[in-house]
């Protein structure tokens, strides 16, 4: 896994430098590639800030002219996962359709990003490392909202007020979240009959008729 986030421009931050046209100019962001690729490889207790700093070509030192203390750095890549996950979630649920179609696509999306990003989803909501960043507040919030809205929407359709969303969009996101750590970690295969998408999707169906059927 370490190979495959390093090395070569098909490594996670190969990718990114690619990308960015990685130079020292781009260091801020190049810290938090490094960074997540960390997290991804050990979660975010494992992180060493000297490893990130040799992992992007500069000095630790290099390092606390953009962020503070490791917190810092594992809350901006939590902020940055988050605005990232947002966008994702509002394209999938436009391509999708509206209502329940339109949900259910987010619930998709959801599930590929923790596949995708593992580093930035550990970040976002495996981290105990305390933090006091306000933009990471806001960017956490505004995702949470944008599930909420989806699924706002998904009742809307079916004749229900939008005011029984914000108890059962906890109940879905536990589910989400369920699902993703679990197949992150290796422990829900397709031995168990059916894949991560198709169990979310059936669990979502299964939540909204419990409050939809009288």
């Amino acid at each position: 896994m370490r190979q495959y986030l390093t090395s070569g421009a098909g490594g996670f931050l190969g990718r990114r430098r690619e990308k960015a046209g990685y130079h020292h100019g781009n260091l801020k962001e190049s810290l938090l590639d490094a960074a997540e690729a960390l997290i991804a490889e050990r979660g975010p207790a494992g992180m060493n800030l000297a490893e990130m700093a040799r992992m992007a070509g500069v000095s630790p030192a290099a390092i606390y002219r953009h962020y503070a203390d490791l917190g810092a750095v594992i809350g901006a890549v939590a902020r940055r996962g988050f605005e990232d996950f947002s966008l994702r979630l509002r394209m999938a649920a436009a391509a999708a359709g509206p209502g329940v179609t339109g949900f259910q696509g987010m619930g998709a999306a959801y599930l590929a990003f923790a596949r995708e990003r593992p580093g930035a989803y550990a970040a976002m909501f495996s981290s105990t490392i305390a933090h006091t960043d306000p933009a990471l507040t806001q960017a956490s919030e505004t995702a949470f909202h944008t599930l909420l809205e989806g699924l706002a929407g998904a009742l809307s359709s079916q004749g229900l007020d939008s005011g029984a969303a914000f108890s059962l969009a906890i109940k879905i996101w536990s589910l989400a979240h369920g699902i993703a750590t679990l197949t992150g970690s290796g422990r829900l295969s397709p031995a168990f009959g059916a894949t991560p998408e198709l169990m979310l999707r059936d669990g979502v169906e299964a939540l909204i008729r419990a409050v939809t059927t009288p």
